[in-house]
């Protein structure tokens, strides 16, 4: 994960985040805090995840509950998504005061404890990262993609919708992409769905630009893949060419798919 998205991801949980910040500085931080979880932390084991929380905070009930929540989850997305990881290995989950903003790394997923305390975790959308990454797309489809994935598993198999931006998920995603679309602040961030890159200040303004392009974002997601079909999206996921294997798998290049998720809206 590159300093920007952990940027965005501070912005999601309603906290500041520095400019300059490097990489480096936090995969060291992230590394640190998983050496010290495993040395001094409570570890659960499931069979598809591998979780070490805060020794003390929470009761050992709580803590098998949320793991085996965390290993139905992977298994749901896989099955939704048509997907596996390779090598089957665990996704290693840290849940600590430690952890500010929650995030995915190449190798695992930092949760606050106290959002696993309150329901309010977005493991979902962190796991949809792990089991596809999606590495060469750009972050409306990568983002759009693990809101709406977290959105739907949450409905149709279990678990919970940790959204911040969205309303009722995938049943009200449109209805409050229109509302950012009748404002001010959704008509300057709309240019950027659809496209490679991101908005300016993305990572600093959560509620002026973060939120209409998560939602956006969403919205268009489900937009294609209700019409597309997932089944045709799936070599969209490891694409090292995003725009030229969409045109392929569904018909339509980001621009028309816009286009035509507008017109809908716009009914």
């Amino acid at each position: 994960m590159t300093s920007k998205v952990v940027c965005i991801l501070a912005l999601l949980a309603g906290l500041a985040c520095q400019p300059g910040s490097a990489q480096m500085d936090s995969w060291m931080s992230d590394r640190e805090l998983a050496t010290y979880l495993t040395r001094n932390g409570v570890a659960v084991s499931a069979e598809r995840a591998s979780l070490w929380f805060d020794s003390g905070v929470l009761e050992p009930e709580e803590m098998d509950a949320f793991a085996k929540l965390v290993n139905r989850g992977i298994i749901d997305i896989e099955t939704y998504l048509g997907v596996s990881r390779s090598g089957g290995r665990r996704i290693r989950y840290f849940i600590s005061n430690r952890v500010e903003i929650s995030h995915s790394t190449w190798r695992s997923i930092f949760l606050p404890i106290e959002k696993v305390q309150n329901r309010t975790a977005p493991y979902l959308h962190e796991t949809v990262h792990q089991v596809a990454p999606c590495n060469d797309c750009p972050m409306w489809f990568s983002e759009g993609l693990a809101s709406y994935v977290q959105s739907y598993v949450s409905q149709h198999a279990g678990g919970y919708d940790g959204a911040i931006f969205a309303r009722r998920g995938n049943r009200g995603i449109d209805q409050d992409a229109r509302r950012w679309l009748a404002s001010d602040r959704g008509q300057v961030v709309l240019p950027f769905v659809g496209v490679p890159g991101e908005p300016p200040d993305i990572n600093y303004d959560r509620s002026n630009v973060a939120a209409p392009f998560y939602v956006m974002a969403q919205s268009l997601v489900k937009f294609i893949v209700d019409r597309a079909k997932l089944d045709k999206l799936r070599p969209v996921f490891e694409a090292k060419d995003f725009e030229a294997e969409l045109k392929s798998a569904t018909g339509k290049s980001s621009a028309e798919w816009k286009t035509n998720w507008l017109a809908k809206l716009n009914k």
